[in-house]
This record gives structure tokens, C-alpha cells and sequence, in this order.
């Protein structure tokens, strides 16, 4: 593995935001614009946690993408401010054997067709930033509730700095995430896509992390978790969590059972949990959720393994329409099947993007691509936000498997 040892257990640090309010952070202020209005507080909180005892402590880049900053009138300050968040982070290490983590989080729109946001914006977005957060030691992407767009922040991540990744997805009460990707899914098409670590945070307290963990720890066997402390009451708008940071501990040491490798805190937590914590790092890492291994295909709502018997369904994609594409689509996707075969005679790769792109959220069960030609599947294995399964071409871009 890249940058990790998976025979330690690193400790995270906790809640930037939280920190931030402490000192002084107000309602409506932009907590990444502090790197420059307050970089005496922000490095003060980075010192804090790493006096605590962190391993890692992650950047006040969280939401310093060109989107949200434009919204607070900082958009041509975008370079300075994620850039100057790794250099406070860096000075308050000071030498130190402490990783830095670039916190890269959600962009703030839903991705068509429930939202605004393209493929191709949500990705630029993340790669300015990510470019602009080139120095430090991984990325942390955290807080994303759409599986779709963390898988583009990983690419736009693996193609252009490629750096190291930690990919923290977020879920409701019902262990789904917001868009209604199940753990296990998230877990498996990230790490067969070639993430580093998988993992969780915020979602819950550490005493509701369990069965979330282990649907995860099914395909990581280095698991990352960094839960809230505890659920929140709000008081004129402010949230208190009910947890301490001694029974926030003693639930977190059961979370080592689910093969984790990297814990930490998230909302509501502080240097004192992180403190509180350090006895976890002398523990012996072990690996206790046996991964599995066997060759599935991924959509975003389940999985199939192409070694066992399973029904298929042919669709046959129309060159060139995408409106008749997506009409035939609704007509078969009431049909019994375990995969659908999807087949594709033409050339035409920007319309397999597009028409991929839409498809995936009508027929919600595996892809298997018959496609010959390859910039085509490049294109339809780009959009599809899966591991799908191939045939024809020796071609495993995105994670996908020869059939």
C-alpha cells in the first residue's frame, strides 16, 4: 500500500469546524477563508491536534472549491487559500513524523440529472483543487454522500497529481448513503477502482459505526473511520453532541474488529478525544474480516459475482438517439435480471458517455459492455459509475472485468 504501514494503527485528528467555532468562526463565515483572514487560529488548532497525538491531521480545505468560493466572493483567491492550508499545516507539524491530509469534500450540487452539476465541471473542479493541494502527503476525500461524485474526485485525483487517497463516504440513519449507495457497494467499486483506503465518517456516533464498518471491511482490510461524538442537539442553530470523549473512546476500541487502520474524530470531537485515544495506536492491528475476493461486477446498487449463474438482459443501444435509448431503457427495466448486457456497434464515444451517463440510473442492476470499439468503452466505462463487466477487448480501465 501506498504511504501506509497496515501493521500500525494511525490516529486521525478530529473536527476542524468545530475548532474553528470555538475560536471564533461565525455563522455564514466561510470556515477555508480563515487560512488567510486567520492563519494564526487555524495553525493554533493544527498544533493542538498534533500535540494530542494525531498521526495525521487533515487541512481546513474541506469546501475550497471554485463553486463554493465564487458564493463567498473568494473565487480568485482559490490557489492561495487551499495552498496556504497545506503551508499551516506543514509549519505546525514542524518537523514532526505527522502526514498531512488535503480535506477535499463535496462540491455542494447534485450531479444530473437530480441536480445541476455535469460530469465534466464536477471534475474540473476537483482538479484545480486538487492541483492546488499538490503538496501534501494524501488526499482525504470525506463527507460525500454520492457515490458518483466521489468516484469523480478519484479520477480527477488519479489523473493529475495522483496522489494517495483516503475516500470517506457518509451515511444516513438507514446505512445508505443520501443517493442510496450501500457501504459494501461503495466500498467495493472504490477500492477495485484502485483507492488506498475506504471508509467513513461523520454519519453517526462510534456506537452506531458498527454494521457500517463491516459491510465496508468486506472488501478493505485498512479501514478508515472517523465518527461524530455522539448525535447532536441544536441550540440556536449551534450543535451539541451528547458523547464525552471517555464514552466516545470506549466505543471507538470496538470499531477496531472491523479491520480498521485509521481512526479518528469528526464533528463534535477535539484535541482532548484525540488525547483520550492515543492508547489505541499501541494495539496490535489485525485483520479480522477476511476480504473478500471474487470477481464481481458493480453497479451502483448491487453486486453480482460473474463466476455464479446469474440471468441477463440484452439492450441493444440505438446509435445516436439518446431519447429512444432511454424510452427502450424504462421499457425493459421492470424485467427479471441479474445483469444487463448492454451492446453498442458504433463509433460515436461522445454519445456513449452521455447516454451511459443516464442509463446507469434506469437500469440498476451490473453493465457486462459488449463494445469492439475501444474509445467507446473507454467513454461508456468513464461514465458508468460501476465495475462493469467487458468482453472483446483485454481492456481493464475503471476497475472493469473480462468476462
Amino acid at each position: 500500500m501506498r504511504l501506509f504501514n497496515k501493521k500500525k494503527i494511525y490516529l486521525f485528528d478530529g473536527s476542524k469546524g468545530f475548532m474553528l467555532q470555538k475560536y471564533g468562526l461565525q455563522k455564514g463565515e466561510l470556515a477555508e477563508s480563515y487560512n488567510i483572514t486567520h492563519p494564526d487560529t487555524v495553525m493554533r488548532i493544527h498544533k493542538e491536534y498534533c500535540d494530542a497525538g494525531s498521526d495525521i491531521i487533515q487541512t481546513n480545505t474541506l469546501c475550497s472549491n471554485r463553486l463554493v468560493l465564487k458564493r463567498h466572493g473568494l473565487e480568485g483567491l482559490h490557489d492561495k487559500i487551499n495552498s496556504q492550508g497545506i503551508e499551516l499545516a506543514k509549519q505546525a507539524i514542524d518537523g514532526r513524523n505527522i502526514l498531512i491530509a488535503a480535506s477535499i469534500g463535496p462540491i455542494g450540487e447534485l450531479l444530473q440529472p437530480f441536480g445541476p452539476l455535469t460530469f465534466e465541471y464536477a471534475y474540473s473542479l476537483y482538479k484545480d483543487q486538487i492541483y492546488a493541494c499538490r503538496n501534501a502527503d494524501v488526499i482525504n476525500f470525506e463527507t460525500f454522500t454520492d457515490l458518483k461524485e466521489m468516484r469523480i474526485a478519484y479520477l480527477a485525483n488519479r489523473e493529475t497529481v495522483n496522489l494517495p487517497v483516503i475516500c470517506n463516504m457518509t451515511f444516513e440513519k438507514n446505512n445508505m448513503t443520501l443517493m442510496g449507495h450501500s457501504p459494501k457497494v461503495c466500498a467495493g467499486i472504490l477500492k477495485k477502482m484502485g483507492a488506498d483506503v475506504v471508509g467513513v465518517n461523520c454519519s453517526n456516533g462510534p456506537d452506531k459505526m458498527g454494521d457500517i464498518l463491516k459491510d465496508i471491511a468486506v472488501f478493505e482490510d485498512f479501514v478508515c473511520v472517523k465518527p461524530n461524538a455522539g448525535v447532536p442537539s441544536f441550540v440556536d442553530g449551534i450543535a451539541h453532541y451528547d458523547q464525552g470523549e471517555i464514552e466516545f473512546c470506549g466505543y471507538s476500541d470496538n470499531l477496531l474488529d472491523f479491520n480498521v487502520g485509521i481512526i479518528g474524530g469528526c464533528c463534535g470531537t477535539t484535541p482532548e478525544y484525540i488525547k483520550a485515544m492515543n492508547y489505541i495506536k499501541d494495539k496490535d492491528r489485525s485483520i479480522t474480516v477476511p476480504v473478500d475476493k471474487s470477481r464481481y461486477i458493480f453497479c451502483q446498487y448491487g453486486y453480482v459475482d460473474i463466476d455464479d449463474s446469474y440471468e441477463t438482459v440484452d439492450f441493444d443501444i440505438i446509435d445516436g438517439d439518446i431519447y429512444d435509448n432511454i424510452d427502450n431503457a424504462y421499457d425493459i427495466n421492470e424485467e427479471p435480471c441479474d445483469v444487463y448486457n448492454v451492446f453498442y456497434r458504433g463509433d460515436n464515444a461522445q454519445f456513449m458517455f452521455e447516454l451511459i451517463n443516464q442509463l446507469q440510473d434506469i437500469l440498476k442492476k451490473p453493465f457486462i459492455f459488449h463494445i469492439d470499439d475501444k474509445v467507446c468503452l473507454d467513454s461508456a466505462l468513464r461514465a458508468y459509475c460501476g465495475i462493469a463487466g467487458i468482453t472483446g477487448c483485454d481492456f481493464s480501465k475503471y476497475g472493469a472485468v473480462k468476462i
